[in-house]
């Protein structure tokens, strides 16, 4: 798995354009594809929940199938 995980940058004046151009709150969906759309598609935001369970997973299959998974 690699590590290079890059810092983006996202300017100030595309964070103010996304709170001053919507007229009520901002949905967190709304939020993580802006988000993916300004990383060109490099970052995801995933409920941190999905993330424990997958681990879960993989752990258990690791488990029971004897198999190299590397965490």
């Amino acid at each position: 798995m690699s590590n290079n995980i890059k810092d983006c940058r996202i300017t100030r004046a595309e964070l103010s354009a996304l709170l001053w151009g919507v007229t009520s709150d901002i949905s967190t969906h709304s939020l993580s594809m802006w988000l993916k759309s300004k990383t060109n598609n490099e970052f995801v935001v995933v409920p941190r929940s999905f993330v424990f369970e997958y681990i879960e997973y993989l752990e258990m299959e690791r488990n029971l199938n004897k198999i190299k998974i590397y965490l």
